[in-house]
């Protein structure tokens, strides 16, 4: 490879929608060094496909993907894939790196001899389980061949990386890089009402806990009239959040924002922030409250751990228990000190791990040693 010459990364990712996979992707591709690379991302039509085509120097096109036996889908990716391999230096070495298990089983079947493939893992660790099983073991059983086909794989965190192994894969394959936010050192405007504010962020889906959070502040709201809860998200599960609040007479105090584009003018002015996840690999969104300087409480499941120390960068409490969350929740919103001494520490963490400036430097050292 020439001096000149860039490596040809195609991102695919199957989900466009404001969720963890899609926002690190943007974050990839804002941050890639568009001397060095060539970046083409195929996705479907949805919020990272918009935000996408803003970026200078990056090639988007829409695929949908909407199941894994679309052969519409497949015969676009292939299609797409071919004119990106001609477009420039037809000679550039190709490297495709796919996001998730339906966008890897795609891709897997787009590969040319010769081509590198990379897959980052960012749904699946020990703790996440579908509520078919069938589906469970036909999933694993398509991972296994993801995995399997990959030139390298990425976890975003160790429990990922733990999870990944259990398939027999060669460990010098896998590498650990975090997910990432950009940082700025401008101190955001907080809540001055006499609210106290508690959010969340997150799609409505089971593995989520919502339901868990809800029940913990209907025990929260009993000894502090002040508090307030906003849920930002949208998913399957709104309607039976919407009866819960409706059977816990929080009509008043909790609010469903749906979809928000941009939450952070949300979680800049919130008291706490709260994951109440029953899995999650990394929780970026985590990162996203500890750059506005927001204390965290979450769940101690996946990689949530290893971003959170208990009590030092923010509270740890088990999965779907409502009555430990409550006690949290109830014990920050009355120490400010705390909370802005757990705030402060988390931040000082966020700087010296995940800034993009750092974890892209990462990823793209995965791509050149592929691309020589």
């Amino acid at each position: 490879m020439t001096s000149k010459t860039k490596t040809k990364i195609i991102q695919v990712i199957a989900d466009s929608s404001l969720g963890g996979g899609a926002r690190h992707v943007l974050g990839l591709i804002s941050n890639i060094d568009k001397e060095k690379f060539e970046v083409l991302l195929i996705a479907p039509r949805g919020w990272l496909t918009t935000e996408a085509m803003k970026i200078k120097d990056i090639k988007v096109k829409i695929v949908e993907f909407k199941s894994k036996w679309d052969l519409s889908s497949l015969t676009k990716l292939k299609k797409d894939v071919a004119e990106f391999r001609k477009s420039g230096d037809p000679f550039a070495p190709i490297i495709i790196h796919a996001h998730g298990p339906r966008a890897g089983s795609f891709c897997k079947m787009a590969l040319r001899p010769g081509e590198k493939f990379i897959y980052t893992e960012h749904i699946w660790s020990d703790d996440y389980h579908l509520k078919n099983p069938l589906n469970s073991i036909l999933q694993k059983s398509g991972l296994r061949g993801i995995y399997r086909r990959s030139d390298s794989l990425i976890a975003v965190s160790k429990s990922v990386k733990t999870f990944i192994e259990k398939f027999g894969v060669d460990k010098n394959k896998i590498t650990i890089i975090p997910n990432a936010v950009e940082i700025s050192d401008d101190n955001a405007e907080k809540n001055h009402s006499d609210k106290l504010m508690v959010g969340t962020i997150g799609n409505l889906y089971k593995q989520k806990g919502q339901q868990y959070l809800i029940q913990a502040f209907a025990r929260v709201a009993a000894s502090l009239p002040k508090a307030r809860l906003e849920i930002i998200g949208d998913g399957p599960e709104k309607q039976k959040l919407l009866d819960l609040i409706k059977e816990l007479d929080l009509e008043s105090r909790v609010q469903l924002l749906g979809k928000i584009d941009k939450p952070k003018r949300y979680l800049d002015k919130w008291d706490l922030f709260v994951l109440p996840s029953l899995s999650e690999t990394f929780g970026l969104v985590i990162l996203e409250a500890f750059a506005s300087r927001v204390p965290v409480v979450a769940t101690r499941v996946g990689g949530i751990p290893e971003l959170i120390i208990d009590d030092k960068t923010g509270y740890l409490v088990p999965p779907a228990d409502s009555e430990k969350l409550a006690k949290a929740i109830s014990y920050l919103l009355a120490e400010k000190k705390k909370r802005e001494a757990l705030a402060s520490e988390a931040y000082a963490l966020l700087k010296k791990h995940y800034d993009w400036e750092k974890v892209i430097k990462e990823i793209e050292n995965e791509y050149l040693k592929l691309s020589k």
